[in-house]
């Protein structure tokens, strides 16, 4: 394992290689932006489970296919041979989202890494992928988008493992994304929204060490931590009045305004079975019984500023979309 300083180092090193994509006006400065980030992130994968270091290879196998990919469509585009570079690139940016149809690896890597490196994958990870597609600004994206939310909002529904289920409502929160590519100001502020979300559901995951939705239903948890994983819930659904549901709207107003009615329809239809799934794992949840004498959690005060979050972030999203 890693000392501190090896960590700091290595998650320093691999925010610079994400912020240079984020920064560069080049594509070989993107590539190697890339390159950087996913070189620093796969050290910090390692930990405790054996399977880490299955999952640092798979991780560097795919990664590293999706950049020569890329890098080979911008040679291509530099001499002058324009031969599918816009394809190519876009399907290398799928892989490293880990988008559908090209899901798969990500999904079995979710359950073999913990949930700090779970994290950093289905949030900073995406954000080079992200805004290399809003330099490409492909119109083939349609396609991918479509399947992306019909996969994910049915895979959801018959998953056991909790782990998965936060991986199939990142490709859903993906796709949504991708909607967005054309205005990095909503995307961004989606990313920041989900990331949040995330954030808070992974903390209450890893402190209560749940790994499977029916250690969510059958608990022992006190009411305070009920309370938070319901509104965690309803805001990863999308239910309204939370963080969730207005970074939705968000990005239906922004659909709306490209007159695109395929991905309108398929983005309510999607977003109404995830709903529906995570709502009733919500009150399953809050409504199970409780033997709250018998398992007493020690208060703390993280508890309280998660709430405190919930409750003062949905009116930043509301002053975002007045500004935009």
């Amino acid at each position: 394992m890693f000392s501190n300083l090896t960590k700091l180092t290595l998650t320093n090193t691999m925010m610079i290689g994400v912020i240079m994509v984020v920064c560069s006006n080049n594509w070989l400065s993107m590539w190697m932006g890339l390159e950087l980030s996913m070189l620093s992130f796969i050290p910090l994968m390692q930990n405790k489970f054996k399977t880490s270091s299955e999952a640092m290879i798979k991780y560097f196998i795919v990664q590293s296919a999706a950049s020569t990919m890329f890098l080979f469509s911008v040679i291509y585009m530099l001499i002058g041979v324009n031969i599918m570079n816009e394809m190519i690139m876009t399907m290398a940016m799928l892989i490293k989202l880990g988008s559908a149809p090209f899901h798969n690896w990500m999904i079995i890597m979710i359950e073999m890494i913990d949930f700090q490196s779970m994290f950093v994958l289905l949030t900073v990870m995406k954000l080079p992928a992200l805004s290399i597609m809003y330099q490409i600004n492909s119109s083939m994206l349609i396609i991918p988008i479509i399947i992306s939310m019909i996969i994910s909002s049915i895979s959801c529904i018959n998953q056991t493992s909790i782990r998965k289920t936060l991986g199939y409502s990142s490709i859903f929160n993906i796709s949504l994304m991708m909607t967005s590519i054309n205005k990095i100001n909503i995307m961004f502020i989606y990313l920041l929204a989900y990331s949040i979300m995330l954030g808070m559901m992974i903390y209450i995951m890893k402190s209560l060490k749940i790994n499977f939705i029916n250690q969510m239903v059958f608990n022992e948890f006190s009411y305070l931590i009920k309370i938070n994983i319901w509104i965690n819930m309803l805001s990863m659904g999308g239910f309204p009045p939370t963080t969730g549901f207005l970074v939705k709207i968000l990005i239906l107003q922004n659909i709306s305004m490209n007159m695109n009615m395929l991905i309108i329809w398929t983005f309510i239809l999607t977003s109404l079975i995830t709903m529906m799934f995570y709502t009733r794992l919500a009150f399953s949840s809050i409504l199970s019984s409780s033997s709250y004498k018998k398992w007493i959690i020690n208060k703390n005060k993280t508890n309280y500023s998660m709430m405190a979050v919930n409750i003062i972030f949905p009116p930043v999203i509301l002053t975002l979309t007045s500004i935009l």
